[in-house]
């Protein structure tokens, strides 16, 4: 279970601002239950710092000397966590890829845009990798059969290889085809089992 699902449940609330974990509804609570509840906050703070960060990069440490090589992928990660923070896109890990996932709705250029600065910002996020919030093959699936749903003209259909490869309907914009793109490749082989679309 989450770390954030286990302190909800114990009746407190969890949130992330301003890149910190902040805890809220402790005095409502029995003391032995608010205690409980800060041991979870306390062992398990850099999982609730992955998992409540809407960007994937509010982690990011100030600016490192411009002398610094790493000084432009740094630069460029900041520039990408500035589109996230405005236009709702998120960075995330699958495995060893690093992935954004953009919102449906978002303009094709601000799409070129952001993937321009992930290109650039790779090397420096890929050296942090440990920092990056995890989309789990089951997390990417579930959201692709919620857009299955609402959409009906998405289909998957088997390849050549046996890989199950998006179909998108013609109507849609750059946003929703790179989003289901994203998801797609974090989703992995679990796209490609029988019952997938019963999942």
């Amino acid at each position: 279970m989450s770390a954030a699902r286990i302190i909800t449940d114990m009746g407190a609330a969890v949130a992330f601002v301003d890149g910190k974990v902040k805890l809220s509804g402790l005095d409502r609570l029995p003391a032995k239950v608010a205690e409980r509840v800060l041991n979870v906050a306390r062992e398990r703070r850099e999982e609730l710092r992955r998992e409540l960060d809407p960007t994937g990069l509010g982690w990011l440490p100030g600016p490192p000397d411009d002398a610094d090589p790493v000084f432009n992928g740094w630069w460029a990660a900041f520039d990408l966590s500035d589109v996230c923070r405005l236009y709702g896109v998120r960075v995330v890990r699958a495995g060893e890829r690093i992935l954004a996932v953009y919102p449906p709705s978002l303009e094709p250029e601000l799409i070129a845009y952001a993937g321009s600065l992930l290109v650039e910002a790779r090397p420096y996020l890929t050296a942090h990798m440990d920092k990056l919030p995890i989309l789990t093959q089951p997390e990417a699936v579930k959201i692709i059969l919620e857009i299955m749903r609402q959409h009906r003209g998405l289909k998957f259909t088997r390849g050549d290889g046996g890989s199950m490869w998006p179909i998108y309907p013609r109507t849609w914009t750059a946003g929703q085809r790179a989003t289901v793109q994203s998801l797609w490749f974090a989703a992995g082989d679990a796209v490609d089992r029988d019952d997938f679309m019963e999942a």
